[in-house]
């Protein structure tokens, strides 16, 4: 499941069901398609049962929270929205790992064609 939100919402978010959390510029974006650009901001730690590895239904599990940006590239931006859900999840008191994709340079975005 996946829902977009605002950063302006982001405050009042209940982020406990979420799973990862995502940024991108489309007004309606889709993890699968690769000519989107997106940014994995976030990802908590998740709990599987070896049904669901063995079924390979694991992914279908994942409630992903998309934050709509004006511009993904814009890093000022990028890092203002990343505090901010720093500060939610440590009110909530969730923990994860940010930038779980792009460990060696965590302030890059997958940029189709570029």
């Amino acid at each position: 499941m996946s829902t977009v939100i605002s950063i302006e919402q982001l405050a009042t978010v209940d982020l406990r069901m979420i799973n990862e959390i995502w940024l991108s510029s489309s007004p309606a974006p889709q993890e699968n398609d690769p000519l989107q650009p997106k940014l994995c901001l976030w990802r908590g730690e998740q709990l599987f049962t070896h049904d669901m590895m063995s079924e390979g239904t694991h992914g279908q599990n994942v409630n992903r929270l998309w934050l709509s940006v004006d511009d993904i590239e814009d890093q000022p931006l990028i890092r203002s929205v990343e505090a901010a859900v720093r500060q939610r999840l440590a009110q909530m008191d969730m923990q994860g790992e940010f930038y779980p994709a792009e460990q060696a340079d965590t302030h890059q975005v997958h940029i189709p064609g570029k």
